[in-house]
């Protein structure tokens, strides 16, 4: 097996090679972009995201010494406050003035936008937007992220939802989609909606909350006078908060389901008992978590706070940092490996240098890849960039989230960039 994913590598790194490219040396350092909302509408979780990726690329050049003890990351990065022109912008700086290799993105409006850009430019974008539509590579071939798709975990939660209602006797339950319109709310929804249709459910009537939603009475009352058996949630934990807190203060009898970037450890300190019973899915384990990747998060706290790690629960609010924490973590976590492969491999990599096409290369070649658990395993190919199908079912109950099955749905091939 090793000699044929050796093949495999230098095939790939080949058929990126120029035959004029002349070799390169090992560079002490390369230049990594970032893209983080810390003051717009999606800051209640992009600050602990920006942190995650922050201490990532620190552990990573101050305690590990670099990639492999050898190459350094050069982070570049802003707060681009989840506008568009700015994100433009700065993608440009990073690119003409930076020269930066990768990137380690931020939300579905600023991703999409960029992906045809990011492949005309070679650039690998590692993004926190979950967006099916960045998965297919004969569209967006640069763009990855480390976790199942926001259609797959939402295909999740509906096959876990139809296996409660059977359970309930509920022969044809009733789902609403609730969501912001923008890009990251309508990424899943036709998927969503698609797949509900193919599982018996009844489709009611969308309902829009925005992400700087403060309320959403008008909404929830609608559902509950539509009868709706489950709500999805699409958006952020401050909206999802807000929206829940108001269902329970209406009577809706609507089971609740909130989307990875909208159900965290806040939400319970936010709305309190209104959170209990409420699911969440996510891809990934939660700050904390005992699995093997954990240990180093925890090792990077002791060493950048100057101070042990307090003695919490994962899953509640005593957490140091929400559940998105993890995720930036995860996003440079990938972007490491492929690195790691280039300069373990260097003299395979050298003709061509440590460049956008090569790290592509080397993402493309990652198969059942354990990040320590924080994540099941990734395979990533040359024809379907879907990392993962799996999801994880959660529940805040007893003031705490708490596992509640995990559901992997299948990598059909027309859920491909869907």
């Amino acid at each position: 097996m090793r000699g044929l994913w050796m093949a495999g590598l230098v095939l790939a790194v080949l058929a990126l090679a120029s035959p004029t490219t002349a070799q390169a040396p090992l560079p002490a350092s390369i230049k990594v972009g970032a893209l983080f909302d810390l003051t717009g509408p999606t800051s209640d979780v992009g600050v602990d995201y920006s942190k995650g990726v922050l201490d990532h690329v620190r552990y990573i050049n101050e305690v590990l010494g670099g990639i492999r003890g050898k190459v350094k990351i050069d982070l570049v990065w802003a707060d681009y406050a989840y506008r568009i022109p700015e994100s433009l912008a700065l993608y440009r700086k990073y690119r003409d003035v930076d020269r930066v290799v990768a990137i380690i993105g931020w939300g579905t409006n600023d991703t999409e936008a960029l992906k045809e850009q990011v492949a005309a430019d070679q650039i690998p974008f590692i993004s926190a937007s979950y967006s099916s539509h960045l998965n297919d590579p004969s569209k967006t071939p640069y763009n990855f992220y480390p976790v199942s798709s926001y259609s797959d975990q939402l295909r999740a939660v509906l096959k876990f939802a139809r296996e409660l209602a059977r359970r309930e006797g509920i022969a044809r339950p009733k789902f609403v989609f609730v969501y912001p319109d923008h890009p990251y709310g309508r990424a899943p929804i036709p998927a969503g909606k698609a797949y509900a249709q193919e599982l018996g459910f009844e489709v009611l009537p969308d309902q829009i909350v925005a992400l700087t939603a403060l309320e959403a009475r008008s909404q929830v009352t609608a559902i509950r006078d539509q009868g709706a058996d489950f709500a999805w949630f699409g958006g952020t934990t401050s909206s999802a908060s807000v929206t829940v807190r108001d269902a329970k203060q209406v009577g809706a009898r609507a089971r609740w389901f909130v989307n990875v970037w909208g159900f965290d450890e806040s939400m319970i300190k936010r709305i309190g008992a209104a959170a209990e019973g409420v699911y969440g899915s996510t891809p990934h384990a939660y700050y904390g978590e005992p699995v093997p990747g954990m240990r180093t998060i925890l090792d990077a706290y002791r060493r950048f706070q100057g101070k042990e790690v307090p003695k919490f629960e994962w899953g509640t609010v005593d957490s140091p940092y929400i559940a998105s924490y993890v995720r930036g973590w995860l996003n440079v976590y990938l972007l490491r490996r492929a690195l790691e492969t280039v300069v373990d491999n260097w003299s395979t990599y050298a003709r061509l240098g440590l460049t956008g096409a090569s790290i592509r290369a080397t993402l493309e070649l990652i198969r059942n890849w354990d990040p320590e658990g924080l994540a099941p395993p990734i395979t990533l190919t040359r024809d379907d960039h879907r990392p993962s199908t799996t999801t994880r079912i959660m529940q805040i109950r007893g003031g705490r989230i708490r596992p509640v099955e995990t559901v992997t749905v299948e990598r059909r091939k027309d859920w491909l960039g869907w």
